[in-house]
């Protein structure tokens, strides 16, 4: 793939390298503002030619143009007037151009990817440009916004490469549903999934967008902004819009960096006890049996060699990512091309993520009123994990499993077959695994959109759009022949295919008129139609025929497992908007939908919901009634907006109806029948929010402080809860059905602030995102008191993410020790308390609040940006401390054969003074199994990322031909400051597999975060 891939490159460039001209004569220039200070990347071409360059940071240019007399240059930048020049017999320009009065009210791309002015919205939008996502050398999009876009907060699943991120907004909505925003790429929704699985860091698939294509991202926030999208956008939407050709401008561009990443850290582990385990006779006499995984044995004798094995499990990585792209066209015609191409090396050997891209952006004007595009972007992505969590083949459990004093290197006999190190041995060597068990994942995706845009009758517009997201995912997972896991000694496999297609189709009529000079309409209709497709196809087996081929098919037919799952899904929707202004300065806009589920009972399936919004600009309202309340030294804008909407959401695919099988049992028939375990519910019906939202957009200081704030409320009623366990009278395990609410009230806030005036030769941009945030379960059906999801079981079982009656949506399960009625903790006549299952209601896994701080500095041609990243309020649950607990190997256990005396009471409610001795039994079938040791403040503080750079002179770059170059280092996660005893408080081991109240601040087993440094070169000719 490698090697094809440098074919195709080097054709692209030397392709769009060739410009051949009879006659060329050279000019150059400079342009400025009207204050005189130069303006980089103004868009300089010849009339009518795809001939072109952009100014330098300096706002020069140098242009080889066709030696004509009627050549016209034309000047273009975004907030100023285009300009045209005529060339004639002149080779030296300097240009000014004016500032564009009407392109001061920022424009951003909101729901079907219609652009809006910012001032009309009634809800909050923010938008996040191409250089700004770019900072911090992110290869996840969904990372690039982490702390830059405020009240939204990401969790990445650790270090693993290619491993997945969630993305919440304002929280979440839903307790086992979906709670991530929709993922728009230049109007069409695409899949953002991550397949649901405990076993290996798998990816979610919004990573498959190179992010050195995005032009810039809006991120619509809440029910409000997405109310057009239906059912698809209750947890609001990220929008994407992707680089497009530039008319006059024929540039290549190449971005490269090289980086080095290590974990942050590993655990602390105690090196003073070594193999064993203790035995306790009748009389309490401690002795110890050497033959065991654990490391509760005698003390290492002095001078014996010990080995700390999580910390020598992981290495350095390294990772190259290559982009280069071609922007050019005419005035009717746009050319956008770019490869891609990301080696991601992991901390772990031989784990690895590999992805390759390739995008085409194409659209051409035929006349005035015709717009035709089309665009495709195909990718392949490639992922060698390793099991994590506690899984069976665990590469950490595994590592628990082996003493100080064990070399775990020494794993191979001399017949080459894998060593135990004790008698009873029943998991494989980490390194034995990494060797042998290969977990793989490849991914083919094509992103292809065809478009059409055309005015008529002066004030109508029609727009349509086709799209479609299709990719084919291939999982292989082995456990060699070899293994030591009791049933796997002779090998297994375990692997799916995944077709997935998603076609969406977008209609919309458009009309905008001036009805009076002070009044203007816009309105819109439109039909939206979504087709789903999913195909899956589950093979397993265990016991390979023959040794070293690893396929279904080198195991016997009896001992093979093969399923089949086909889904269908459509959405039919109707959706209108209005938005009247009057002189520009009062906005009223409203939105309905209607949407038609498949997923629904037939009477049920067609739901509607509405928006209302308003926006005033105060300062312009004040100035129509002939009284201007700003001053250059105080107010210069304020707009105050407020919204209502609300929005559904559907079923799953399948919960109508009940499951069935065959061969459930050895008793059952060859026949369908019903497997017992999920009931279907023909009487589903869709779950609501209502949202409200009020804020303010203020500037002060001629737009040198900038404050927007937005204050929020929403309810979700008539939750669709899946999995839930109901009494064995109910003839079934689990159940689907309808019942309970969630509610989200918030706080959000972006204040931006330029330090210095831009007349000064140092410049100092600061920017500030705060998002508070309270997601509370307001309401469950029937007796339930919590909603737990069986996926997130930690080690041993203690704990789950759960949500909880009164509590955090994002709350905590597991056990703590008995109770009486009055709350004491009932000791049993051992000493020690029983242990009993609860709920958490003071434990919020996500933050109460976080703050973004960004700096942005530059001095002539070095450029300084960093991001301090802070997440207060938030609890994390440390399950791997419990497993270090378990296994003896914590420097918690050190003061093993020490006494303690359990605060509680015993049956007869008296004070227990019964002492407890300190050792195995103690730690292993109490301590380590109660949650309540584990659950730990997770609040910190982070460097997320600081970044120099250097634009190398112009003087220098004119004699190479290259119109603009940088160098940059970058460093991550350079410092955290924390409380938490864990490596990393930024931690959801499962990833966003999980739905609903999901893993978020779980830290069970997996890889850990990284710290890296990145080494980048950028250049454009």
């Amino acid at each position: 793939m490698k090697k094809h891939f440098r074919k195709a490159l080097l054709l692209f460039l030397c392709f769009f390298s060739l410009q051949m001209w009879a006659q060329e004569k050279q000019i150059s220039g400079e342009v400025t503002g009207q204050d005189g200070m130069p303006l980089p990347g103004v868009s300089v071409f010849v009339k009518n030619t795809s001939v072109g360059t952009v100014t330098n940071f300096d706002g020069e240019f140098s242009l080889n143009v066709p030696d004509q007399s009627n050549n016209v240059l034309v000047f273009s930048f975004l907030g100023y007037t285009t300009k045209e020049v005529k060339v004639g017999d002149k080779n030296q320009f300097k240009v000014t151009l004016e500032t564009d009065q009407e392109a001061l009210d920022e424009v951003v791309v909101t729901a079907l990817g219609i652009k809006r002015e910012k001032k009309a919205l009634g809800y909050a939008v923010q938008s996040l440009e191409s250089e700004k996502l770019l900072e911090g050398n992110q290869t996840n999009m969904v990372n690039g916004l982490q702390g830059k876009v405020s009240g939204v907060t990401v969790a990445n699943s650790g270090g693993a490469p290619g491993s997945s991120s969630v993305i919440l907004i304002r929280g979440g909505t839903s307790i086992t549903g979906n709670n991530q925003p929709l993922i728009v790429v230049d109007g069409i929704p695409i899949d953002n999934s991550t397949n649901p699985s405990n076993e290996v860091a798998s990816a979610n698939r919004a990573s498959d967008i190179n992010p050195e294509d995005i032009e810039n991202i809006s991120v619509l926030k809440g029910p409000a902004a997405a109310a057009l999208y239906g059912i698809q956008a209750a947890e609001g939407a990220v929008i994407i819009t992707t680089k497009k050709g530039k008319a006059g401008m024929s540039t290549i561009s190449y971005s490269g960096s090289v980086s080095f990443d290590q974990v942050l850290g590993t655990p602390d582990i105690q090196t003073q006890y070594g193999q064993g385990r203790q035995l306790v006779d009748e009389e309490g006499n401690i002795t110890y049996e050497p033959d065991s995984e654990f490391s509760w044995g005698e003390p290492i004798p002095s001078g014996t060699q010990t080995y700390n094995h999580l910390e020598d499990f992981y290495e350095t990585a390294v990772t190259q990512n290559h982009n280069v792209s071609y922007s050019g066209g005419t005035e009717k015609s746009q050319l956008y091309l770019s490869a891609g191409d990301l080696s991601q090396e992991g901390v772990v050997e031989g784990t690895s993520y590999d992805k390759t891209s390739l995008k085409l952006n194409t659209s051409t004007k035929f006349n005035e009123d015709l717009t035709i595009g089309g665009s495709a972007n195909y990718i392949v992505t490639e992922t060698n994990s390793t099991k994590q969590g506690n899984v069976s083949g665990s590469s950490y459990s595994s590592l628990l499993s082996y003493p100080a004093n064990v070399d775990i290197y020494d794993y191979l006999n001399e017949d080459g077959s894998q060593k135990r190190f004790f008698q009873e041995q029943r998991f494989d060597n980490p390194y034995w695994s990494l060797e042998n068990s290969p977990n793989n994942d490849k991914v083919h995706r094509l992103l292809g959109i065809l478009s059409l845009d055309y005015n008529f009758l002066d004030h109508f517009n029609v727009s349509y759009k086709l799209g479609t997201d299709y990719y084919n995912e291939f999982s292989k997972r082995v456990t060699a022949d070899g293994s030591l896991i009791e049933n796997r000694e002779d090998g297994a496999i375990s692997q799916f295919q995944k077709d997935y297609r998603r076609t969406t189709s977008n209609f919309i009529l458009s009309y905008n008129q001036d009805i009076t000079e002070d009044f203007n309409v816009n309105a819109l209709v439109g039909n939206s139609v979504e087709d789903l497709r999913t195909h899956y196809t589950y093979t397993s087996g265990v016991g390979f025929q023959a040794p070293g081929i690893y396929s279904i098919a080198n195991i016997k037919q009896a001992d093979q497992r093969i399923s089949e799952v086909i889904n269908r899904k459509r959405i039919v929707g109707l959706f209108g908007e209005i938005k009247l202004s009057w002189k520009d300065a009062l906005f009223l806009n409203a939105t309905g939908r209607n949407d038609w589920s498949s997923t629904l009972p037939a009477d049920k399936r067609s739901f509607f919901y509405p928006s209302v919004g308003a926006s005033a600009l105060v300062t312009d309202l004040f100035k129509n009634a002939g009284k201007d309340i700003t001053s250059p030294n105080g107010l210069t804008y304020l707009k105050l907006r407020t919204t209502w909407a609300r929005v559904g959401k559907d079923a799953p695919i399948g919960f109508l109806e009940s499951n069935l099988g065959t061969n459930i049992n050895g008793l059952a028939s060859s026949a369908y029948t019903w497997t017992g375990v999920a009931v279907g519910n023909p009487d589903l019906e869709p779950e609501f929010t209502d949202s409200y939202e009020f804020g303010f957009d203020s500037r002060f200081f001629e737009n040198r402080v900038g404050l927007d704030m937005s204050f929020y409320y929403s309810k979700s009623d008539n939750q669709i809860l899946q999995g839930i366990r109901v009494p064995p009278t109910a003839g079934t395990f689990l159940a689907t059905l309808n019942g309970g609410s969630i509610i989200n009230k918030g706080i959000e806030a972006f204040l931006s602030v330029k330090v210095l005036p831009k007349t000064s030769d140092f410049q100092w941009n600061m920017t500030y995102n705060f998002g508070l945030n309270d997601s509370k379960v307001d309401d469950l059906p029937g007796m339930l008191n919590e909603v737990y999801l069986s996926d997130s079981w930690t080690f041993n079982g203690t704990a789950a993410g759960a949500a909880i009656l009164d509590g955090s949506l994002f709350g905590l399960r597991g056990y703590r020790p008995t109770k009486n009625d009055s709350g004491q903790v009932l000791v049993e006549s051992n000493g020690l308390p029983g242990r009993e299952a609860a709920i958490f209601p003071d434990v919020n896994r996500i933050p109460e609040w976080t703050l973004g701080i960004t700096n942005n500095m530059s001095y002539k041609n070095f450029n300084l940006s960093f991001l301090f990243d802070i997440v207060q309020g938030v609890d994390v649950y440390n399950a791997t401390e419990s497993a270090l607990v378990f296994y003896g190997l914590s420097p918690k256990t050190l003061d093993r054969g020490e006494t303690t005396v359990i605060d509680g009471v015993n049956a007869n409610g008296e004070p227990n003074t019964i002492e407890v001795r300190k050792d195995q039994e103690y730690y292993q079938n109490y301590y380590s199994r109660i949650a309540d040791n584990f659950v730990e403040d997770g609040s910190f503080a982070r460097l997320r990322y600081v970044t120099l750079s250097y634009n190398l002179p112009s003087t220098f770059l004119d004699k190479l031909k290259i119109a603009d170059a940088q160098f940059y280092v970058t460093g991550r996660n350079l410092l955290t400051i924390t409380d938490y005893s864990g490596v990393d408080p930024e931690v959801n081991t499962f990833g966003a597999g999980i739905s609903g109240a999901g893993s978020t601040g779980i830290d069970n087993l997996g890889t850990p975060g990284t710290q890296g440094v990145d080494l980048g070169l950028k250049f454009k000719f």
